[in-house]
Parts: structure tokens; sequence; C-alpha cells
């Protein structure tokens, strides 16, 4: 059966679930991490089933005027897998943690997809910590029973079928239309080398992710909202959607592009997060 960027079944508007959103107790990890450059703090959030190494561009950008930390999600990357279920929630806390070790007390907070609904669990545990959040190529759905089965029916497909079924799934659907092939390649290996029992573990939590539309309406940090418009995956009516949740966001919508808009196209995506970082300082 085909399915809609969200995980619905085409032509179908299944009734959405309603979670509240809560801190999971699963004791914190340890994430490894990139910690580069002096200022105010940036933490910058890799999507699903990607790692830091995506922000590489971005590190290069901000370092001179930030203090940029680019985190492995718990299952990604070099950071601890934990099998099973992994709650966005779960995902924050690590990150809060990290931060914490660090003696960080305030940053900015850039997530994208996955990585976004990260940034809106910090946005609703810590609402003070966070001076300014960035949401590229994200979405406030409410999560439906359609999607969750389909979410969890890709976590069953990692476990039982490894990286490379979904690797191939998504790559057809990533990236704008001038994407160079070198880039296409060196995402799919980083796919690739993704732990599948870390991947499906924060697929099934994403599966169980809460309502985050009130925590967004009352954010008081700036918003910036960034996607392109050939993203499949965030489609205008799903960034219309998110933008409306945010009291007076930022949006930028980059032409040509697809749900990379910080690899497939660097050096605009870097002046326009620059530009709202710096904005955005006290």
């Amino acid at each position: 059966m085909a399915h809609d960027d969200a995980g619905r079944p085409a032509g179908t508007r299944a009734r959405p679930m309603t979670l509240p959103v809560t801190i999971d107790p699963m004791p914190p990890v340890d994430l490894a991490h990139d910690d580069a450059g002096d200022g105010p703090a940036v933490v910058l959030i890799h999507g699903h089933p990607f790692n830091r190494s995506m922000w590489a561009p971005q590190l290069a950008a901000l370092r001179d005027r930030f203090r940029v930390i680019a985190p492995d999600l718990r299952g990604y990357g070099d950071s601890p897998v934990t099998p099973g279920t992994v709650p966005m929630a779960q995902l924050a806390a690590d990150i809060s943690h990290l931060l914490d070790g660090k003696g960080i007390a305030t940053a900015a907070v850039v997530g994208l997809s996955m990585g976004g609904l990260v940034a809106m669990e910090l946005a609703a545990a810590q609402p003070d910590r966070w001076r300014a959040c960035a949401f590229v190529a994200t979405t406030a759905a409410r999560i439906t029973e359609a999607e969750r089965a389909a979410r969890l029916a890709s976590a069953r497909t990692l476990d039982e079928q490894g990286m490379r079924p979904v690797a191939e799934e998504m790559a057809a659907r990533l990236f704008g239309p001038e994407t160079a092939p070198e880039l296409k390649a060196s995402i799919m290996a980083m796919m690739l080398a993704t732990n599948p029992a870390g991947a499906a573990a924060a697929v099934r939590g994403r599966a169980e992710r809460p309502d985050y539309q009130p925590t967004l309406a009352t954010l008081g940090a700036p918003a910036l909202v960034l996607t392109g418009d050939h993203d499949s995956y965030s489609t205008a009516e799903i960034t219309r959607e998110l933008a409306g949740c945010l009291p007076a966001p930022e949006v930028v919508l980059l032409k040509g592009i697809g749900h990379l808009p910080n690899l497939e196209r660097p050096d605009e995506f870097n002046q326009h997060l620059l530009s709202f970082l710096t904005r955005s300082l006290p």
C-alpha cells in the first residue's frame, strides 16, 4: 500500500493521537560528539539514519563565532546503542546530560528531521535553556495510527534485514533534482554505516512521540523554520503546519532543495542559519 510523507495510506487522513511530553527515566549515556569553536553554544542535532558528520559544513561555518556541539544521538554514529525502544525524550535527555557535563547552561539548538523532534523535546523539558530554536526539514504533525504502524514496520525491517532496504527507500526521496552524485553516495554510505538496532530503537520511539504543538505554541525563544521546496518528507503542507504552531517564526524556503538543505546547498543554508543565530544573541 502506498503511503504519504507522514506514513498515512495515500488518500486518507487518520485520527491524530495526542500523547504527553515526558522525559523517560532511562539513564542517560555519554554521547560521542564534536565540540568546536568558542562563543555562545549552538547544538546541532542530526536526523535519522545519519550521524554528526552531516554537520561538517556547519561546524566550519559557525566555529569562528560560536561554540558548536554536534553529538551522535544514542544509537547512531559512535554513540552507544540501546536496543528496543528509545523515546525522543530520551534522546533529548542525553543531549541535556552532555551539556550539563560541559557546564553549558544556555544554547541555541538546531534540529534536522528527527533531530527537530528532539529539539522540540528539549524545548518542552527545559524551555529556559534555549535562546533560539531552528527547525530544519522537520514536522510538528501529530502521530496517527497509520504512521505509527508504518514506523513500527520500518523498525522490524531494520531488525530483520539491516540498514540497506530502509536506506535505499529513503535515498529515492531524500534529494532535490540537482544533487551531485558524490553527495548522494556519501549519504548512502552514512546510512549504511548506521547500527540497525540503534536506528530501529529510535524509530520505535518516534512512533510513540507526543504532541509537540502545545509546546511550540508557547515557545518564547526565536524560531527558524527552514526547508527545501523539493522535500518529499517535510512538504509545504507540513512546513505550514509547523510554522503555524509557532508564535512568530522566521520561515525560509530554499529552492530546488530536498530533505538535506545543509548538505545540498551548504553556503546558502549557512548564510540563513548564521544570520538567525547572530540576531538571536542577547
